[in-house]
């Protein structure tokens, strides 16, 4: 394509020492992209923001990015009104669409219609998005994740790698009502090693892009389920409820606070340190497990009565097509994965119960099996989801009005 032809495109992001590899994969697909001509803003520095903010005025396209809005609209609150008097068009995509106080869904969708955005993109399947910002005035676009697949390559051969089963995730908090994510962790790491397995899961630490990458390259196998909850709100009433509750029960502090705000300009190191500090002072972070007050409470006051979301409320997640790249057998429990993976031909399955653990890992172990189950996935994220093919899809909607 043409210097002339390519669509030129802000991009905006916030990019700080955090480690979701998919706010890298994204920038670095538009700014390597043909098909646009980018100029990307880290929105993270003051001074960045005002040269974005002269930036979006004369731009075809403008792009915010998941990490814009996945934990905190800080980063591009200030940038509201210049998008609101932008000249070409502005496609938002949305980052963590499950209901945490924090980074509230009311408070995204207020942004989108605040904006006037034209465009936004959802990780939840295309039908779910359109229920959920069906009054933003946005034309909802389906744009799950994708693989990077210059980072997220099969670089060690099965037969040497050195974990049967591994996992790095943060656990979900409370707030989402769901568990799954949770429960496959904690059921695996209790019953692997009692069949002889190799297991290294963590639910503390996270690890960078290189180091999530080279861990997958030494697991056989790795855990997950689909990301989100069942019980999706647009207003996020049950969340907010669950955080008050949960004030009257301990001293917290909020992730929407001054004092969270202030740590994200540490690195990482020592965020997890202070983390680590908590555990013996009488202070949570309410984003972190909370010791005097299990699931099982939460989930019986709060969701028991109350009905799940009208539609699939659950979607697939980077770390899907990351393990895919890696030729990583992955055990994920039975869910759509947005109709891209599909049980028993991309992945070993899993009920949400978890009784079948052991016919799961005993299909593992079999080498044929496990081999063909990864190479059913990495065929099939190399065929059609990379992030080469996200861009060009949407390319082609943008091109066509």
């Amino acid at each position: 394509m043409s210097a002339e032809n390519r669509i030129q495109t802000v991009v905006l992001t916030v990019q700080y020492d955090t480690r979701s590899s998919y706010y890298l994969d994204w920038a670095e697909a538009f700014a390597q992209s043909p098909l646009f001509d980018v100029t990307t803003f880290n929105l993270f520095k003051r001074d960045t923001r005002r040269a974005a903010r002269r930036a979006i005025e004369d731009a075809e396209l403008v792009v915010a990015l998941h990490s814009c809005s996945a934990d905190t609209l800080e980063f591009i609150k200030p940038l509201a009104l210049a998008l609101k008097l932008r000249r070409g068009r502005f496609l938002m995509l949305i980052g963590n669409e499950y209901n945490i106080p924090w980074a509230r869904i009311g408070e995204k969708r207020n942004f989108l219609r605040d904006t006037a955005a034209d465009y936004v993109g959802t990780q939840l399947p295309l039908e779910t998005g359109q229920w959920l910002y069906a009054d933003s005035g946005a034309r909802v676009l389906g744009l799950p994740h994708a693989l990077n697949e210059a980072v997220f390559r099969p670089d060690t051969p099965d037969p040497i790698r050195t974990i049967d089963i591994g996992g790095r995730s943060a656990r979900y908090p409370v707030f989402i009502g769901d568990d799954e994510r949770n429960r496959v962790l904690d059921v695996f790491a209790r019953i692997a090693p009692v069949v002889g397995l190799r297991v290294d899961i963590d639910t503390n630490s996270r690890l960078d892009r290189a180091g999530w990458a080279a861990f997958l390259n030494d697991c056989r196998a790795t855990l997950g389920t689909e990301a989100g909850s069942w019980y999706l709100e647009r207003d996020d009433r049950t969340a907010l409820a669950i955080r008050e509750f949960l004030r009257g029960r301990s001293r917290s502090i909020r992730a929407d606070g001054l004092l969270h705000s202030v740590s994200r300009h540490l690195p990482y190191h020592l965020k997890t340190r202070l983390r680590g500090l908590l555990e013996f002072l009488p202070l949570r972070h309410e984003a972190l497990d909370h010791p005097d007050v299990s699931f099982a409470e939460i989930k019986g006051r709060f969701f028991t009565d109350r009905p799940r979301c009208p539609m699939y409320s659950k979607a697939i997640s980077s770390r899907h097509f990351e393990a895919a790249g890696t030729g990583t057998c992955q055990i994920l429990v039975r869910g759509r994965y947005n109709d891209i993976l599909k049980a028993d031909e991309h992945y070993i399955p899993l009920d949400t119960d978890m009784s079948d653990a052991y016919e799961a890992i005993e299909r593992f172990a079999d080498p044929a099996e496990r081999r063909r189950i990864a190479d059913s996935s990495y065929a099939l994220v190399h065929d059609g989801h990379t992030y080469r093919h996200r861009i060009a899809a949407l390319h082609a909607v943008l091109s066509d009005g």
